[in-house]
């Protein structure tokens, strides 16, 4: 395999986040250049951003909002099973919840 010629460049970042990434990156036998070379082919491979860009917030419903809906659907399949509702398309059980 051909080496390709490397293109240097310069980058203003945070030195905390420098710092701390290269000890997360040392701990996997590479370096900080290497890292940032694997983030750039794979935004090339996937054609954009590897990850999404959302505040934290947003990223996943809350732990009791998850809670609440499998209570609720365990509730509409055991009324279902009951015969206490009649649903036959999916469609239709989730607009009933």
């Amino acid at each position: 395999m051909v080496k390709s010629v490397r293109k240097q460049t310069s980058i203003k970042v945070d030195p905390e986040a420098w710092r701390s990434a290269k000890e997360i990156f040392a701990g996997y036998g590479i370096s900080v250049s290497d890292a940032i070379n694997i983030f750039l082919h794979k935004v090339q491979k996937v054609g954009g951003l590897p990850f999404q860009m959302r505040d934290e917030e947003y990223m996943e419903p809350a732990k009791e909002e998850i809670i609440e809906g499998l209570k609720e659907a365990v509730k509409e399949v055991n009324l279902y099973n009951q015969g206490q509702l009649k649903l036959k398309t999916l469609d239709e059980v989730l607009e009933a919840l």
